[in-house]
């Protein structure tokens, strides 16, 4: 016996079939990804507030995440360098952060 063929009162409506998304879900993609634009462009600010040499320390060791040894032997400084590089570029993105936050929220 044949089932009868699909018609317009027998199919569930598109509506019905989309999937059912959390409001929290949402709002923490989106608190996620404007947290990303903010720390992004503050990113862009303090490249130019610092050295090309401390950004591009700062760059291997925290967001690439190179061991403290190899990017001082890779761009020929110490590790203490390295090290106040990152303190340095760290406290001035943490302030940027904030400022555009402030402005932006």
């Amino acid at each position: 016996m044949n089932d009868p063929a699909p018609n317009a009162t027998t199919q569930t409506p598109p509506v019905e079939r989309v999937p059912d998304t959390n409001v929290a879900d949402l709002d923490a993609i989106w608190e996620q990804e404007w947290q990303q634009k903010l720390l992004e462009a503050a990113i862009e600010r303090v490249k130019i507030q610092v050295s090309a040499e401390q950004y591009q320390m700062f760059d291997f060791y925290v967001i690439k995440k190179m061991p403290p040894g190899k990017v001082a032997r890779d761009l020929g400084v110490s590790a203490a360098q390295v090290y106040l590089a990152k303190h340095r570029v760290s406290r001035l993105l943490k302030k940027e952060v904030q400022r555009l936050d402030t402005e932006m929220g």
